[in-house]
């Protein structure tokens, strides 16, 4: 698993159940907990810049100060694909607001439901869907190995500047 969760350590952290932890870009250790966050997937879900997880029917935030993982959403009535990565249906920014709806199926296999945050955020992008490389890694998560989306360009809690269109304004 590859996502940015902790904005101490530029670029994401990387973990699996054989790297000893969370590891920073560099390769170092930086929360040695292997339980301190979920390995299936991530989605950009609270309106900040860091991604959250999602396992199964649920939505977690890593609290990088306290090295553990909270609850953030329950998608009540819905379960995952497959026993192992335990996917949702589709996981992507699919209706334009460049956070990520996930879409999931019920248990009984009767209806999908997408899910949209409802978490205010204070930053504007465009759509992900208008960078090729992040549409490709939606259409993989249905053709291939199912792993989270990623872009072609960074995105992360220090994002400045402006590329391929995008304006970005950190404003803390």
């Amino acid at each position: 698993m590859a996502a940015d969760i902790d904005p101490r350590h530029p670029g994401v952290e990387m973990w699996s159940s054989d790297s000893q932890g969370i590891r920073s870009i560099k390769g170092e250790v930086i929360n040695d907990n292997r339980r301190a966050v979920s390995m299936n997937m991530a989605v950009w879900w609270d309106g900040d810049l860091l991604r959250e997880l999602l396992d199964r029917n649920v939505v977690s935030k890593y609290n990088w100060e306290e090295e553990r993982s909270y609850l953030l959403m329950i998608f009540e009535g819905c379960t995952w694909n497959n026993g192992t990565k335990a996917n949702p249906c589709l996981q992507g920014d699919i209706l334009g607001d460049w956070r990520e709806e996930v879409i999931m199926r019920t248990g009984d296999n009767s209806a999908l439901r997408i899910y949209v945050s409802t978490i205010p955020t204070k930053y504007r992008f465009h759509t992900f869907l208008e960078d090729p490389v992040y549409r490709i890694s939606i259409a993989t998560q249905n053709v291939a190995y199912n792993q989270p989306t990623q872009p072609g360009f960074y995105f992360g809690p220090d994002l400045k500047g402006t590329f391929r269109g995008y304006t970005f304004k950190n404003k803390k």
